[in-house]
């Protein structure tokens, strides 16, 4: 009898148990439908929405009519659709790797420094982050003018007339311009996360490695970059998908010109889209370049791992 009470007091506690777990889901599943509301409407519909009209004709006015792939092989034949996406290459290559350079380097610089003095560094480099893609464009426009920009005056006053240069005018050199302006730009999130990766080591590795005579570099290269691989890996995925929008400062600073040397991918579906009223064509020419951004960041993702360890 008393292992017959037994069994059932314990079947009672599981079916408790169950219950207070399917209360909880329940609760979860609740506070989370207004997010799930808010998603499915801004992000999932308008994707699904965009597929189908990129194999569409549509001016926005008139009816919609079906053309199969018409409008991929219109974007795969003209030659300024693939320019603009080779200017978007360009600019995101730059900008991802001006931002992991810097933010990975500063975030390890800072992590040495006191803690008063990491909180200004911190706020310091951090800052550009807070300020609109736009504006940092217009202020750089002013820094880089050719004939009254800062830089060109800077360098004249210091000897260097021969440095001086069209910065945002010259095929090829305005995309990379851009490109350091957007990766400085973005440098300071990548600071952040990584130094937040960093400060969550476990000192006990420090102190040992300290012990064993091991520098600061062989720290970095040992114990520092392998455990915050994960947390590196995640700072360059959201720099790469940052660095691909390209819209804000390019228009701010080059408007895409000039002429079309700097014209970019989100510029040239805008102007397919709300110029020419080639909707369909807009929408088929952002399935391609999105499908090439998921390929490089799944790409790029692999290459670095993100290996886990326990500690």
């Amino acid at each position: 009898m008393d292992l017959t009470a037994k069994a059932m007091t314990v079947n009672v506690n599981k079916k408790k148990k169950i219950s207070s777990t399917r209360k909880l889901q329940l609760i979860g599943g609740l506070f989370g439908l207004p997010a799930i509301v808010i998603v499915t409407f801004a992000t999932i519909i308008p994707v699904i929405w965009n597929v189908v009209l990129s194999f569409c004709n549509w001016d926005g006015v008139s009816a919609m009519s079906f053309n199969g792939i018409a409008n991929f092989t219109k974007i795969f034949a003209d030659r300024a659709s693939m320019k603009a996406i080779g200017y978007s290459l360009i600019i995101a290559l730059v900008a991802t790797a001006t931002a992991m350079v810097l933010g990975v380097g500063l975030s390890l610089l800072i992590y040495k420094v006191t803690k008063l003095e990491g909180a200004i560094y911190r706020f310091v480099f951090y800052s550009p982050v807070m300020l609109p893609l736009s504006v940092v464009g217009l202020l750089f426009t002013l820094v880089l003018a050719t004939d009254e920009g800062l830089l060109n005056n800077i360098l004249g006053l210091i000897g260097l007339k021969n440095l001086q240069n069209a910065w945002l005018a010259k095929k090829g050199m305005v995309l990379v311009v851009i490109g350091l302006v957007q990766g400085w730009r973005s440098s300071g999130t990548v600071m952040m996360l990584v130094y937040t990766g960093i400060i969550g080591l476990p000192a006990d590795l420090f102190e040992s490695s300290k012990l064993d005579g091991a520098t600061y570099g062989q720290e970095v290269r040992h114990i520092i970059l392998p455990l915050v691989k994960p947390t590196i890996q995640l700072a360059l995925s959201m720099c790469v998908m940052s660095a691909f929008k390209t819209y804000d400062i390019v228009f701010s600073m080059t408007g895409g010109g000039p002429g079309d040397i700097s014209k970019t991918a989100p510029l040239k579906i805008i102007e397919q889209a709300f110029m020419f009223n080639k909707y369909g064509l807009a929408a088929a020419n952002s399935v391609i370049y999105a499908i090439i951004v998921i390929i490089i960041l799944a790409v790029l993702r692999k290459g670095v791992g993100g290996d886990k360890y326990e500690y």
